[in-house]
Order: C-alpha cells, then sequence, then structure tokens
C-alpha cells in the first residue's frame, strides 16, 4: 500500500472504518452505502486497510474466539447477495479449519471486504463489547482528523 498522505490511502481507512461501525452499530442501510460506486483499485485498498486492521487487532487482543453466532448475526448486516459466502468461510475460520486469508482468497473481492470487516467486528465484540468497540473507533475517526486526514466523502 502507499502512504497515508495519498488520497486512496485516506479514502481506503475512512472507508474501512465507516464499514466495521456501521456493522457494529447493526446500521444496515450504512453497511451497505459504504462501498457504493468504488472501483476496483479504490476496493482493494479497502481490503488491504481492513487487513492491516484486522492484524493489528489480532495482534493486540491475541486470537479471540470466533463464535459462530456472534458471526451470524453480524453478517446478516450485510448485502444479501454478500451475506451466504462471507457466513461460510467465517464459519471455517471460527472452526480452526483455516486462517482468514485462505478462507476469503477464492471470495469476489466485496465478499472479501465484508468477510474481513465481519471478522473484525466479532473480535471487537468478543474483546471489548459494542459500547466500548464503537468508542474505540469513534476516538480512531478523530485521531484521523487531528492528522490532518478529514473523510474525503460525505456519509448519507
Amino acid at each position: 500500500m502507499t502512504a497515508i498522505g495519498d488520497p486512496r490511502v485516506v479514502e481506503a481507512m475512512w472507508r474501512a472504518t465507516d464499514l466495521t461501525r456501521a456493522y457494529l452499530a447493526q446500521d444496515r442501510v450504512q453497511v451497505a452505502a459504504c462501498l457504493t460506486d468504488l472501483d476496483t483499485d479504490r476496493l482493494e485498498h479497502v481490503l488491504a486497510w481492513l487487513l492491516l486492521d484486522r492484524d493489528g487487532l489480532f495482534d493486540m487482543l491475541g486470537e479471540p474466539s470466533m463464535a459462530v453466532g456472534e458471526i451470524d448475526t453480524v453478517a446478516a448486516l450485510a448485502p444479501p447477495e454478500i451475506e451466504f459466502a462471507t457466513t461460510t468461510a467465517l464459519r471455517r475460520v471460527a472452526a480452526k479449519e483455516t486462517g482468514l486469508l485462505p478462507a476469503v482468497k477464492g471470495l469476489a473481492l466485496l465478499e472479501q471486504i465484508h468477510a474481513v470487516a465481519i471478522c473484525t467486528v466479532v473480535m471487537l465484540l468478543g474483546a471489548l463489547g459494542r459500547v466500548t468497540a464503537l468508542e474505540k473507533l469513534d476516538a480512531e475517526t478523530v485521531e484521523f482528523e487531528r492528522m490532518g486526514h478529514p473523510r474525503p466523502y460525505t456519509i448519507t
């Protein structure tokens, strides 16, 4: 990935954070809206940022449990055409059949993005709970702005 000052990276960090927050807030409309009209390059940047976030969270928390019930609940917020693929992949991760990257490798790009976001949300919920996880993401967005990287788009 390129430097954080690159507009594609700034947009990716915001899109990834907004998507993760939408899942945490159980906002199905915002989950669907976060990635609307993004081209492949921009989607790939979002996926890369989500993977970096997830890896950082994994390093911070260790290996939190991936409860199947929580996976199903969070994945139910995904767009209907994506829900089944993400749920199937993440159930394999929860059962420890495979790691996250091999589980999502064969999925379409949007499915990969949603699967990683859902995985991250399940980890956050298990480790921090909904309120604390939302506070953590809100603090990250304040930090993005403090660092001179305001959200480059409007949330509807």
